[in-house]
């Protein structure tokens, strides 16, 4: 091979890998290229003046307010029961009645204790006259030239005198406290007919005939045990012992338990709106008409117990459901007003509100605050109204594709040929 055609052939080779190194460095400059930019959006809302109603919320259940407890005024055996649960009473309606053959034994024995004073201080009356009789028989006898008696004698029958008649004075008492007890125990059978001390309904009925049943301070024999003053107003609507319970013809109250950070805040007399867990169409008002003096604590949490009433019950409550109530606290009006999310904390006991710039930028604005409620806070000073203040903030990622710069590339044409 001559010189000529071995140089012909290397410059082909060294044009076949000029282009592959061109196209190499063409498709680097023209390969597509992605930015990414993040983009926040920022939820805002303006500062307004309203009214702002600050609400202590908590739970609980429906009770019975007011019961009265009802025990007969003397102790018997039940003849007669005249009333179920659920009855509706009047004042002086028959409730139950006692046995009379008890009443008349207890009659017949106070009278028998009475009949037994008198013939006690008959008795006492007659000794004291014997008494006085000897001592006076003495005194003359001793006046006597020839007279046995001796001064002890005298002061003896004079001690007789003063025995007899302590002994009569007693006997007096007896009589009285005698003649007291057989007339109250005859006035006792008029107690045998228990009647109602107000009007209501009959919330609890725990005798039956053949029960022997006490009065307040005494107990029974029966399964049902007396415990209670007759007549006496309950708050709570805890299962008593009393022979028969009344509760007021609209007894419901709810009792709530409040969290002790609210008590505060809490005044017999505010407006609370009630809700009914199992009636969820019924709504109430209500007002705070107790407020529990001790805290009871469980797992770390005290909690206090509320009582409201309820201005008009549906026919449909009843005791034990469950409740919840949203009690109003404080009203603030012509207050200015931001969502609690556009409140921030500074971390050091201040708090501060965002606004937008003129470029879109938040800005943090130190701001005084005031009354808040569940939703809404009140500021005092940093904003006017109509300032608008940053709510939420959220971010959104996007991306741009371009291309690099153009590589143009002329014709190539070999080398010289021979």
């Amino acid at each position: 091979m001559t010189i000529t055609k071995r140089l012909r052939r290397y410059r082909g080779w060294i044009a076949l890998a000029a282009l592959v190194a061109v196209g190499g460095t063409a498709y680097a400059l023209t390969r597509p290229t992605t930015d990414a930019a993040t983009k926040t959006t920022y939820t805002t809302e303006a500062a307004a003046n309203g009214t702002l109603s600050v609400t202590v919320s908590g739970t609980g259940n429906l009770e019975v307010d007011g019961t009265t407890d009802v025990y007969p005024a003397t102790s018997g055996t039940v003849a007669s029961v005249k009333v179920a649960e659920g009855d509706e009473v009047s004042e002086g309606d028959v409730l139950f009645t006692l046995d009379a053959d008890t009443a008349e034994a207890a009659t017949a024995k106070a009278l028998a204790s009475y009949r037994q004073s008198q013939q006690s201080v008959a008795q006492a009356s007659a000794n004291l006259v014997k008494a006085k009789n000897n001592l006076a028989d003495l005194e003359d006898r001793a006046d006597e030239p020839s007279s046995t008696v001796t001064s002890a004698d005298i002061a003896a029958a004079k001690a007789e005198v003063s025995s007899a008649s302590a002994g009569l004075t007693s006997s007096k008492a007896s009589v009285t406290v005698a003649s007291l007890d057989y007339e109250q125990t005859k006035g006792a059978e008029s107690d045998l007919v228990v009647k109602a001390p107000a009007s209501g309904v009959i919330y609890e009925l725990n005798i039956e005939v053949g029960d022997a049943v006490a009065t307040s301070s005494g107990s029974t024999s029966s399964g049902s045990s007396n415990a209670g003053v007759t007549g006496a107003n309950s708050t709570a609507s805890t299962s008593s012992s009393a022979p028969i319970v009344i509760a007021p013809k609209q007894p419901l109250a709810v009792h709530l338990t409040v969290n002790e950070v609210d008590l505060p805040s809490l005044k017999v007399g505010q407006r609370a709106d009630i809700a009914f867990d199992a009636l969820p169409d019924v709504t109430a008002t209500g007002k705070v008409y107790e407020i529990s003096d001790a805290g009871t604590s469980s797992s770390g949490v005290v909690t206090f117990d509320v009582w409201l009433s309820i201005d008009v019950a549906d026919e449909r409550l009843r005791s034990a459901m469950s409740s919840s109530a949203t009690i109003v606290t404080n009203v603030v009006k012509d207050a200015l007003l931001v969502p609690n999310a556009a409140v921030k904390s500074d971390g050091n006991g201040g708090y501060y509100v965002q606004t937008l710039d003129a470029n879109g930028v938040p800005q943090k604005v130190v701001v005084e605050t005031g009354e808040a409620s569940a939703t809404q806070t009140q500021i005092l000073s940093g904003i006017v109204e109509g300032d608008v203040v940053v709510t939420a903030s959220s971010s959104a990622t996007s991306s741009t594709t371009s291309s690099g710069g153009g590589f143009m590339m002329g014709g190539m044409g070999g080398g010289p040929r021979d």
